[in-house]
Order: structure tokens, then sequence, then C-alpha cells
């Protein structure tokens, strides 16, 4: 009974991709007419999506229009209570609405009218609460909202929301030829209209199949062996490819590649590992978008066409230690050469690497012909957090950016690092979600971004590409006319493994990359290459070069423990550190295993002073590799406080809007206006969340004084959730406007501490999530001391009563 259900439902879906195929010509030939009913058939026709598409497209969003990470409340225009998200002339169609915070009044205009065609609560029309608009084509998801309705205009668009705050959104338009007939959206629908809804919602509700007419062989490859999975003669395409492994390492899904060549190419179009292109770096995963992803039972389904005029061949390559069987199917069926000519060829390229200060990472670049864009699957791994994922997604068509992100998991539908964990959508998902690590797809049907000659898709890391160190791979999947643009080489497949074990050191430790003095025969080389951990560079000595300096830095004396970080591995030696003229002792990096181990060794409490150095000599018989040196402070945190707020965050600006506690030219006039109250913070952290209500999208103060035995240079320790400034005496002494996670001591600021009292207000910034500050004061005597001011409290108090 169950197959007979399963044979019914193939059935039903042949029919209907055989009737979208009937009208492919009136979509995409000139002066075609399109509406509501013939956008909804393009999300059910995967074969559509080969198609050269001969419109353009353009995403409207609420990012930061300076260049930095404030990616919020920024609107088109407000006027009349409302705020304009989209306004742009057709034809065209609204075909992704998302948001994070949807709140408000949705309002949606239509050619020029002065009364909105639809209106409603904005969370439900993003949350598929507007029947017959339900989930999954429009739904909640991990933190934001998603819905791929379309909207479908003749003359002009135009939506807004009424009482928005400050909103993150994206509202993705495609712009038709002038000479399309487009038909303009009404509610409430027809039934004709609604018809077509509950069929794609069935059709996407529907499991993933394998179908059960495919022939399955049996590749079994032995190490670094090649396997030939087809070589077909065209015109023609390949509608269906399913992988599962019979038999070998979990690993071989990331050191068995793939690669799928067209017509007489040299380059393959297709290079990736296999369980990467099928959309998990982590093997195979909870992926299920219609086109691509894994079957319950583990088998790789991919369902984009591919379509090739003259020859398409695919293999794979077994990059394992040991043999590998994979059991292998494909479909595959004759196309015109009319038909051929309309269409792109298939893409989909992996790159991989560990992000740098200042670059993007590279999804796709393409510089030869036209062609469309249409997903990605990224899998990214960090040694501590998800901050990498305030990055945006920037594409550029033709020269012009047409995609301005608001952060990556805002790519993918969701929001706040993936808030609620794992999520599964049919064009969008996020399949892993640890404290560290992400899994995530996502595919443009409706929403696919043409070029005519070149296309550059890429997406930051941390706010403005300042996260380092963080592992990255992704495929990404595109249609064009070949030639194509090589910009990644895979290195040797028996060198790739599953994302590696992160490793960072701990926040204000010395890099020794970074720090390097003198030593200029010294290597630097990817601590991936000889360990199982990655995100840093390591210091490597070899023979005959024995000695380097690193330089400390630190902006002021400080009593600290150090410990230094190091390689141990089977063919590494021993050196001596220094620091400064004191010897601190012999490190012995020998060990048995032939893969290298990070370790630590702590070198005890030491004096550090400015300018002071760290120094290593090798016996100079076998190599030593040097990771950085940690130097914890071992000076007090300020544990008593005095806090006020909260003040409004509006449009993430709060941080540098002066509030009255920032006004003023001294502590006694502080006091007088706000509402202050004492908290401690017995472990150094003070958590504002508690405190306030609200607690989001505000600014709040904390207050103390620090008294000083004579003037000097000291330093503050700093960490904050987000950004923070900082007043010393009233000037300002440091300001970082950021979203991440608390981590003690991330910041480093060099004050100068006058004699007596000194009056510290710090202000910190919240958007969501935690809210807490860390504050150390760096006093190697410990002859500081920490006050709240609350006998100056208790002073006005009394003159008050008086």
């Amino acid at each position: 009974m169950e197959k007979s259900r399963q044979r019914l439902g193939i059935t039903r879906l042949v029919l209907f991709l055989l009737a979208t195929v009937v009208a492919q010509q009136t979509v995409f030939g000139q002066g075609s007419e399109i509406g509501l009913e013939r956008l909804l058939q393009r999300l059910a026709d995967l074969r559509s999506i080969a198609y050269l598409k001969p419109w353009t497209c353009r995403q409207f969003s609420s990012f930061d229009r300076t260049g930095g990470n404030a990616d919020a409340g920024h609107f088109l225009a407000r006027y009349d209570g409302e705020a304009v998200l989209c306004e742009t002339d057709g034809p065209g169609a609204v075909v992704r609405i998302w948001s994070a915070n949807p709140q408000g009044t949705l309002r949606i205009y239509i050619d020029g009218s002065q009364q909105p065609v639809l209106e409603c609560p904005m969370r439900d029309f993003l949350e598929g609460r507007l029947p017959p608009i339900r989930p999954p084509l429009a739904m909640p998801s991990s933190g934001g909202a998603i819905t791929y309705f379309p909207i479908p205009f003749a003359q002009k668009i135009k939506i807004t929301v009424t009482n928005p705050g400050t909103m993150y959104y994206h509202v993705n338009v495609v712009h038709f030829p002038k000479d399309w007939k487009v038909h303009s959206f009404r509610w409430p629908l027809t039934e004709k209209e609604v018809t077509s809804i509950n069929e794609l919602i069935r059709q996407w509700n529907s499991p993933p199949l394998v179908p059960a007419d495919v022939k399955w062989q049996s590749l079994t490859l032995p190490p670094r062996g090649r396997g030939l999975i087809f070589s077909l003669q065209g015109p023609g395409w390949v509608t269906g490819f399913f992988a599962g492994l019979a038999s070998g390492p979990l690993l071989a899904w990331r050191k068995t590649i793939l690669r799928i060549f067209w017509d007489d190419e040299k380059s393959p179009s297709v290079e990736a590992p296999l369980g990467d292109f099928f959309g998990s770096g982590f093997g195979p995963a909870y992926v299920r978008s219609v086109l691509l992803g894994f079957t319950g039972e583990g088998i790789g389904y991919c369902r984009f066409p591919m379509p090739f005029a003259k020859r398409g061949v695919a293999e794979i390559i077994n990059g394992a230690d040991e043999p590998v069987t994979f059991q292998i199917a494909y479909q595959f069926e004759r196309l015109s050469p009319e038909d051929v000519a309309a269409m792109g060829y298939f893409h989909a390229q992996w790159f991989w690497w560990f992000t740098r200060k200042g670059q993007p990472h590279l999804l796709m670049k393409a510089d030869k012909g036209p062609g469309h864009f249409v997903g990605a699957s990224m899998t990214m791994q960090s040694a501590a957090g998800l901050g990498f994922l305030e990055g945006d997604e920037l594409f550029y068509s033709d020269g012009d950016k047409v995609f301005n992100g608001t952060g990556t998991e805002d790519y993918f539908n969701s929001g706040w690092y993936f808030l609620t964990g794992p999520v599964v959508g049919r064009l969008h998902g996020c399949v892993r979600r640890t404290d560290n690590s992400v899994t995530a797809y996502r595919f443009h049907l409706t929403d696919a971004v043409p070029w005519k000659r070149r296309f550059l898709c890429q997406i930051e890391h941390g706010g403005i590409n300042d996260t380092e160190g963080v592992e990255y791979s992704s495929v990404a999947y595109w249609y064009q006319k070949e030639p194509h643009t090589d910009f990644f080489k895979i290195p040797d497949p028996s060198f790739l493994k599953f994302p590696h074990s992160p490793f960072r050191l701990p926040p204000g430790s010395l890099v020794a990359t970074e720090a390097l003095l003198d030593g200029k025969d010294v290597d630097k080389v990817p601590l991936f290459r000889f360990t199982e951990s990655a995100g840093m560079t390591a210091l490597v000595l070899r023979p005959p070069v024995k000695t380097a300096r690193l330089l400390l830095k630190t902006p002021a004396d400080d009593l600290v423990r150090l410990k230094g970080f190091f390689v141990k591995r089977q063919d590494f030696g021993r050196f001596k550190v220094y620091l400064d003229k004191e010897f601190l002792g012999w490190i012995d990096c020998r060990s048995d295993q032939r893969m290298g181990q990070v370790f630590f060794v702590d070198l005890g409490l030491r004096r550090i002073r400015p300018e002071s150095r760290i120094g290593i000599v090798s016996e100079g018989i076998a190599p030593v590799a040097v990771l950085g040196f940690s130097m914890e402070s071992q000076s007090p945190f300020i544990t008593r406080w005095l806090v006020c707020g909260p003040y409004p965050n509006e449009q993430d600006k709060g941080l540098d809007q002066p509030f009255p506690p920032e006004k003023v030219r001294d502590i006694q006039e502080a006091l007088t206006v706000a509402e202050w109250k004492r908290v401690d913070a017995a472990d150094g952290v003070l958590d504002f969340l508690p405190l306030f209500r609200p607690n989001t999208d505000v600014v709040a103060y904390a207050m103390a004084e620090i008294r000083c035995p004579q003037a000097r240079k000291g330093a503050l320790l700093i960490g904050s959730d987000d950004g923070v400034k900082v007043w010393l005496n009233g000037e300002v002494v440091h300001h970082h406007h950021i979203h991440r996670p608390l981590a003690r001591d991330a910041d480093i600021v060099p004050v100068r501490f006058r004699e007596g009292s000194n009056w510290l207000l710090v202000k910190v910034e919240n958007g969501g999530g935690e809210f807490a500050l860390s504050v150390r004061v760096l006093d190697p005597d410990r002859d500081l001391t920490f006050t709240t001011y609350e006998n100056l409290i208790l002073e006005k108090k009394g003159k008050d009563s008086q």
C-alpha cells in the first residue's frame, strides 16, 4: 500500500512537471505572459531553472549604508507612519521577503494605487498564517521568517510596514523584459491560484525519493582510484543523479571528488567533494531541499537538470587510504539542440580556506559569458563562537551590486545566529548548528541572479571581514554558457578531512607569526598542514634556522600567567624559551605520533613590561613549531558597579547617541541625571540582562571609581556583549561598535590614570541575546582601589531630605 502511494505521488509529480514544461516557451520566450499561477509553477518546475534568464534580480535590504555592521532599521523612506521596504517599477515580481524580527502591519501597493491591495500583520504573512499561504511556502525559520509567495506587478510596486522598529529585512525582486505582459497581484486569490498553491505545498511536503526505476551501478575504487559514472552523447540532459556509500570510511564523503565535464571541456564544470556537493561538509545530513540533499537512507540526490550539447562525462576520484564502494544511479533524457541552446550548463564548484582579515569568502565568479546563480551550501567552523555569521552576502552582476545582505544566517533565511537551531526548508535550511559550527544551504528558484558578462558572488565573515582563521568550505551552484572561470584548485583528495578541530589562542594572546621581531628565514605554515587542528598559522624553525624573537607589545606593566602553545610531532625537536634575558625552560616537541598535536606549557607567573621579548632558541637538529603565548592577567576585575538605563538603541545607533550620563562634566553631576543602582559582579562579569526591561535594542551605563596612588600609564582589559564605549575622567578612551558574545579581556585599552580618583564610565549596547560587560584594570602591584561612589549618592540623598 505504501509503495502504491509513492508511485501515485511520483505520477502526479511527473504530470505536474510535464504541464509546466509544455508552458515553458511562454514563460521564457519574448512577449511572455505571466502572473501568479505561472510564478507558482516555476517554484515547482525544477527543469525551468536551467534556462538562461531574460530578466534581472535585485535585493532590497536594511544593510548598513555606511559599510559597517549596523544592518537594521535602514529603509528607503519613512512617511505618514510607514517605512518603505521596497519601491520599484515594473514589469516584475517580488519573489522573496525575509525578516529576522517582523512586526507592524505590512502593506502592498500595486501599480500606483493609493490603497494597499493587501494589508495584514507582517509576521502572519511571513510565517504562513494568512490562508491559503502556509508553510513551507512561508514559514518561521530559526530566528527568522521567510515567504517565497510571489507578488507580480505590471507597472509599479511599493511595500511598506507600519511601526517596524529596528527591523532586519530583505525583499527580492525580479524585473522582466518590458514587452512581457504581467497580470498584477490581487487579493483575495482566485480558485485556480489557490489550487496552484495547494499543489506546490503538496509537492514540497513530499519526502525526497529515489525513483524506483533507476538503474544502480556499483563502483569500487582502490586508494587513489578513479571511476567513471557516465559518458553520454548529446544533445540531452541528466535530470537526476544519486550516490550512496556502500562500503568504506564515512570520511569518503569528503575524500571522494566528483568531477563532471560538458562537451569538449578540459576543465570540469562540476568539481567538489561528494558530500559537499550534496549539501554537507560533515557527511550525510538532514539536507532535504527540492534540488539536492540526502534521503533518510543516507543516499545523496541531485535534481539539478544538467544539459549538454555534445557530451557529458562524470567521474569520481577516491582520495581515501582504503578502497571505497559507491552505489551510483542517474537519469538521462534527450533534448533538442534548440532547447540546449536556450539553456546554461550546470556548474558546481567547491571553495575551501581559512578566513583572513579584510578578505571576504569567495562563493563563485564568472567573467566569460551569460549565466545565473542558483544557490550555495556552506560549512563553517570556528575556534570560538559564531561571530563569523555577521558577514553579509555581496553579489555583483555586470559590475553592479545587486545583493547586499545583513548577515550570513539571514542569507539562509534565518536569524540571530540560527536562534532555535536546525531548520529544514525546501529551498533553504540549517542542518548543523553547534556553538562554533554551521552547515546551511539555500537555492534560488524564482530569485536566480542573472548576469550577461560577469558575476562575482562573495560573503563576508564577521562584521566587516574581521573574523580570522574560521574554516569555510562552500559549493556554489550556477548555470552559464561556456567557458567558465576556474578560481580554486582542490588539494590532493588524500589531504582532505571533515572540518578540522578548531584551535585559537585565548583573547589577548601573542600570536607568534604576527609578533615576529627577527628571524627572516622562519617559515609560516598553516596549522592544518601538519596537525588535526586548524585555524592558525604556526611559526616553524627548520635547521639550520635556530633562533627567533617575538615582541610582546603590552601597553603597561602587568603580572601574568604565561603559557606557551606549541606542536608535538614525530619529526620535531627541542628548544629553549627566554623572557627578555630570563631563561624559562626547555620545550620538548618530540612525540611518537606522525600527526602533530597542539599542546601548552605553563611557564609560571611572570612580570611583563612594554617592549618585553620572547626568545626562541632551537637545538637546530629538528624542526620546532610555535603558535604563541597567552598572558592571563592576574590583575583584578572591577566587581562593584553603579548602573543605569536602559536607553533606546534605535537603528543600532545607540552607542553614538549621547544620553544624559555622558553629557555631564563630572561624577557629581552624573549622579543627578539618572537613577543609579548598585550591582555586584562577583565573577567579574556584569550581567545587564536581568537588570532591565526592555533589554533588547537598548544601551545601558556602568560607572565605578579607580583610585591610584600616583599618576601613571595603565590599561583596561574589556569584554562586552555587544559594543562598548568607555570614558575615563570624561574623555573617550575606547569605542568599539560590534555585535559579539562576551569574551573577557577581548579589548586592550591603554589609558593614563591621574593621582587620586579616576571616574570610569562604560556604555554597552545590545541588539538581542546576551547583554554583559567585564572590565579588568592592569594592577601588577595591587595598589589600586575600586569604589562605586555610594558615599556620594548617600550624601546627595541626605541633602535632598533636608
